[in-house]
Order: structure tokens, then C-alpha cells, then sequence
């Protein structure tokens, strides 16, 4: 019945009819010229659905005015973009895998709002109509009505494009759009029309970016914000319903809708989206070791990371995410093969259980496979990459840019050395002992495991040596395998203070500032009074000043 029919929508039909689009075939996305204007940022309304979404009096102030930093304007990550083609067409087509990578805050991906090149606006152009093509067939889950009936264009607009640029559309912007849909409706052709409006609505300024404020976020702003960071996907019927009715205005109401959120199963896929950039574990699933040292890798490299997503739910379920259980823990979630890579009793191969292990060779986050591995060398250990993973991702503290000339080769592996013998020259090389005495110490403490995260007292016939020193912290000192490190960092204020900092840069799509002191600091003493539960740093985020204002760059 609604079987499109030709002629078909081209690009230089969207370019010629997208009447609402605040942007040309240019090759350059800009920012809404006006952005007081209808549809840009919607004025307050009688009962707040589209007012702005500071707290009342009832929520304590964390950080004032003149103590909030500015932030670019967010652009989806491909994620983002990808989980929101899925919320509008019910399908996962994954158009943004062909995307140009995003950019990247720290540790994190995160686009800033920078000019829009022209491969970028051609692949946006190709995704739209991508997603067009499959919407328009299936046009009984996109359009809400009979489309012989009289207004029904007008009532796909408003139901799609209150869900794709995530808040109603005011009359101004729907009779735009409606010129759309009538350039594509070319004869009785109305699927042509819903593809056109459709392929307009996703090039648009404000389905591509998170356009908020200046001050503080409308409702619907706060809900798309809440959304994203903690679903990576867009605001679901409840909390849109929240932000009509105002509800998220109240500490009441913004508690209930986070809490909500982070109950639900999508919110595994953020934390675990958080935890795999944070330890730098992106490159596992493509990751390759000596497949004759190491034939069974390729086939342990998924399972790694699919039980770095099982440890962390039982871990978010059972205490909120202590840091203590996450760092400490002396169990994990495994099948069969990776029971077998830890010396543990070992059931079938699909068949995944927690699992006890040995808390002299195992704990945490940290002596898992996926950890090991992602930060392990080709053919052997590597107390280089741990080490520095240590230091930068956990210990928040970066190092210096090796001097010109640096040899940063590896020393080659022989079966004479061990690995800490071969790597203890860069301690009596003088261009070298500065840094790599703060980043091998530390790595030397997982001499235990091997290139793939295996167990050993033993290499090349010679005892492991896991003795390790963490120098430059707030718990210097010597330490004795990755167990009573992990001990040491979750004792460590500068870890508490680092792990809250990542979690700011994952939410807020950037890094942070002097002028993000005051936030940060009332987060860190939050954190540690909620006895290190990451559920609550979380929570403590969305209530900030920090989250709840949008401050525009110059």
C-alpha cells in the first residue's frame, strides 16, 4: 500500500526543497543562526514543559556563577548517531560505522563542534538517505495515520519530529517541514514525501548536535543530555513525557528519571562503554599476539572483553560499582576457555558463571585477560604498556613527550632474559631512566601474567620477579604483584580523584578546566563519602550545576 514509487528523492532535490535546513550544499554545517529563534531553544511554556530545567530550591548548589566552564557544542558520536537511527526506524543499519572517526577528549570519543568538512556532510548526506530509504519502507511503524486522511503528513511531522530532533516542533517549523514533504510528494507518491522530510530532518543542525542553552537546559535539553550520556541513545516516551510536564525542574523528579535510567539494560552498554576506553581495551577485538606462542588468542580475545561486560554488571548490581570490588575482587564472570586461562575449574564453553579465583593471582579489573592483553606485547609481556596504562588512565598523570632521538623500540625478546631483565637497561640508559623508571616499576608488578594475561612463576625458565615500586603518587612505595597494587590504588586519593575526572570527561564530552575545579572537587567529596560507588558519582554528575547549565564558548 505504501510501496514508494519514483522519481526518487536525489541529493540535489534535498538541497533544492530542504527549506528548513539552516544550512546550504556547502559542505559546512553551522550552528543555528538564531538561536533564540522558534525550534532552537523553545521558550518556557505554562506548566515547564519547555522551560528551563534548573532545580528548585530543594537541591543543593554545587557550583555557582563565573565557577562554570565553557563546552563545545556536542555532535553525535557514531554510537550516538547509530543507537539513534535505531530509536527512529527500529532497525540497527549502522550507518555511522563508515563515519570519519570521531574525535576524542582524553580518553574518550567525543566531537566537539568544529566546521563540518565536505566528506563529512557527504557521509551525513548518504546516511540520511539511507535511513530514509528503509523508513519509507516501512512506513506502518513511521507514519502514525492513514495517509489518505486529511492531516496526516502534518501528524507524521510532528510524531517524527518531535523523536528525532527530541522535542516538539512548533507551528512555524512544522509548516517548513510541510513544504518539504510537499516538494517529495510528487502526484499521490506520499511515501517520497515522508522520505524527503525525513532525509531533511536528519541533516539538520539540531538532530546532528545536542543544541543547548546558553544557562540553564530546557526540559528537553535535560532529557536529551541524561539520555546520551547515560543510554547513549535519545530520550525514551517516559522521559520525554517527564520533561513535557516539568518534572525533571525538581531534584524529585531529576532523581527518579536517572535512577530509572541507570536500572535499565542500557545503561550496561554505557558503563561498559566507559570502562573499555578508559582502560584502553578498543583495539582488543583486533588485536593480534605470535600465533605460535600464542595459538589460542584469536579465539579468547571476544570472550575477554564479553567478561569485562559480565564482571561489571554483577559488580554495578551487587554495590552500586564499588571501586574497592571493581580494582579488588578476587572472582570473575567467565566460560570455559578463559576458566581454563586462569588455572579455574572450568565449565562448558558457552556456559558463563562466576567464578572464584586464586586472590594471590587474580583481582579485578586489572589481571583480567582483556586488561592484559590490550596492554601486552606481541610476543611477551610488556611492563612498558601496563605500566603507562597505570599511570595515565588511572593515576591521571600524563607523561612527558619522549626526547628527540628516543629509541622506542622494544628490547627483543630472547630466551636467556627474562622480561624484566631485557627491559632493566632502560633504568641504566640515561635518555631513558627519567621516565621509564616511573612506568616500568609500576608494569613490573604484572610480570605474573604473560602476552595473553596467563598466570606464570616462570619465563624462559628463570623465576618471575613481580616486584614492583609506584613512584610520583600519593602512595609511593614498593608493592609486591598486581593484587596488593590494586590494593594500593584504591587506598590512593589521586586514583579517587582521577576516576572521578574520567567520568566528567566521558560525560561531558570534553576535558576539563581550571575553571571545572569547584565541580570537580564537589563530585570527588561526593564519590568518596558514597563509599566509592560509581552509581552515585553518576548520579552526583547529572545533579551538578555543571550538567544542568550549558556554557557556550566564545
Amino acid at each position: 500500500m505504501f510501496r514508494p514509487t519514483q522519481p526518487r528523492v536525489t541529493p540535489h532535490l534535498v538541497c533544492a526543497g530542504a527549506l528548513i535546513l539552516a544550512f546550504g550544499c556547502t559542505g559546512t554545517i553551522t550552528e543555528d543562526p538564531n538561536p533564540g529563534a522558534p525550534g532552537a531553544h523553545p521558550s518556557p511554556t505554562p506548566g515547564g514543559g519547555g522551560g528551563p530545567s534548573a532545580i528548585a530550591g530543594d537541591a543543593p548548589r554545587m557550583c555557582g556563577p563565573g565557577q562554570l566552564a565553557p563546552s563545545p557544542l556536542h555532535r553525535l558520536t557514531r554510537v550516538e548517531y547509530d543507537n539513534t537511527v535505531k530509536d527512529l526506524v527500529g532497525e540497527d543499519l549502522k550507518v555511522a560505522s563508515s563515519f570519519a572517526f570521531d574525535e576524542r577528549a582524553g580518553e574518550f570519543t567525543a566531537n566537539f563542534f568544529t566546521p563540518i568538512n565536505e566528506m563529512q556532510f557527504t557521509e551525513y548526506l548518504t546516511a540520511a538517505q539511507t535511513v530514509a530509504d528503509k523508513a519509507a519502507t516501512k512506513m506502518m511503524q513511521v507514519v502514525p495515520c492513514d495517509p489518505a486522511g486529511d492531516g496526516c503528513s502534518a501528524r507524521f511531522i510532528k510524531q517524527f519530529g518531535r523523536r528525532a530532533l527530541r522535542r516538539p516542533l512548533d507551528d512555524e517549523e512544522v509548516g517548513r517541514y510541510q513544504k518539504v514533504f510537499d516538494v517529495g510528494r510528487t502526484g499521490a507518491d506520499f511515501a517520497n514525501g515522508v522520505r524527503l522530510v525525513i532525509q531533511s530532518m536528519l541533516l539538520s543542525p539540531n538532530f546532528i548536535y545536542l543544541v543547548e542553552g546558553p544557562g540553564p537546559l530546557t526540559q528537553h535539553q535535560m532529557a536529551a543530555r541524561l539520555s546520551y550520556f547515560l543510554w547513549n541513545s535519545p530520550p525514551d516516551a517516559e522521559l520525554s513525557a517527564a520533561a513535557d510536564s516539568g518534572q525533571l525542574g525538581s531534584l524529585a523528579g531529576l532523581r527518579k528519571q536517572t535512577q530509572r535510567l541507570l536500572a535499565d539494560p542500557r545503561s550496561l552498554d554505557v558503563i561498559t562503554d566507559f570502562h573499555v576506553q578508559w582502560l584502553g581495551l578498543e583495539e582488543l577485538p583486533t588485536e593480534t599476539k605470535d600465533d605460535k606462542l600464542y595459538p589460542n588468542f584469536v579465539a579468547l580475545r571476544g570472550p575477554m572483553l564479553e567478561e569485562t561486560t559480565h564482571f561489571l554488571a554483577d559488580v554495578f548490581k551487587a554495590d552500586g560499582g564499588r571501586l574497592e570490588t571493581l580494582f579488588t575482587a578476587p572472582y570473575g564472570v567467565v566460560n570455559g576457555p578463559l576458566a581454563t586461562l586462569y588455572g579455574a575449574a572450568a565449565g562448558a564453553a558457552g556456559d558463563w558463571k562466576k567464578t572464584a579465583f586464586d586472590p594471590k593471582q587474580r583481582s579485578g579489573l586489572l589481571t583480567q585477560g582483556s586488561f592484559l592483553s590490550a596492554h601486552g606485547a606481541f610476543d611477551a609481556s610488556s611492563p612498558i604498556l601496563r605500566g603507562l596504562a597505570v599511570r595515565e588512565r588511572i593515576f591521571c598523570a600524563p607523561m612527558p613527550v619522549p626526547p628527540p632521538g628516543a629509541d622506542n623500540s622494544f628490547p627483543m625478546a630472547t630466551p636467556s632474559q627474562t622480561t624484566r631483565q631485557r627491559f632493566d637497561k632502560h633504568r641504566t640508559d640515561p635518555s631513558c631512566a627519567t621516565c621509564h623508571v616511573l612506568m616500568d616499576k609500576l608494569g613490573y608488578g604484572f610480570e605474573s601474567y604473560d602476552a595473553v594475561g596467563k598466570y606464570r612463576t616462570t619465563e624462559n625458565g628463570f623465576p618471575v620477579d613481580d616486584t614492583g615500586e609506584i613512584l610520583g603518587t600519593d602512595v609511593d612505595g614498593p608493592f609486591k604483584g598486581a593484587p596488593e597494587l590494586a590494593r594500593k590504588l584504591v587506598s590512593s586519593k589521586q586514583v579517587q580523584q582521577c576516576v572521578t575526572t574520567q567520568w566528567f570527561r566521558y560525560a561531558f564530552g570534553r576535558l576539563d578546566t581550571p575553571l571545572d575545579k569547584c565541580t570537580l572537587d564537589a563530585l570527588v567529596k561526593r564519590f568518596s563519602g558514597s563509599d566509592l560507588r560509581m552509581l552515585d558519582l553518576l548520579q552526583a554528575i547529572v545533579e551538578s550545576d555543571a550538567f544542568r547549565n550549558y556554557q557556550p564558548q566564545n
